[in-house]
């Protein structure tokens, strides 16, 4: 999970959306950060990373499940493919939280 948050927390900070300080006071109408086309943008973009993260869990699954075609047999064999489909769900999950938070990033910071 901290790795998780890390990685949220850098990616949005490579794209150039700053997250609110928490000690704001929440009286203060706020102008967004974003305009419209800025905000459609970066949803585009992070739509697209997403898409490129589960093609790559999809590619580790395939050299995953090929290696253990190649180096087990039998009952370790079908537990290595296991945990490949796994590890597969797994990098797909944190594909999705990331961009999940990303997107209400985007959307908390426009107008």
């Amino acid at each position: 999970m901290k790795h998780t948050l890390i990685a949220i927390a850098t990616s949005l900070a490579a794209i150039g959306v700053a997250l609110p300080a928490a000690a704001q006071d929440t009286t203060q109408k706020q102008t967004p950060a974003l305009t419209k086309q800025e905000a459609k943008d970066l949803k585009t973009q992070s739509d697209a990373a997403y898409k490129a993260r589960k093609h790559v869990a999809d590619a580790n699954h395939d050299i995953n499940k090929g290696d253990c075609e190649v180096a087990a047999d039998g009952s370790t064999e079908r537990a290595c493919k296991k945990e490949a489909r796994a590890a597969k769900k797994q990098e797909k999950a944190q594909a999705k939280t990331l961009h999940e938070a990303e997107k209400d990033v985007i959307k908390a910071n426009s107008k």
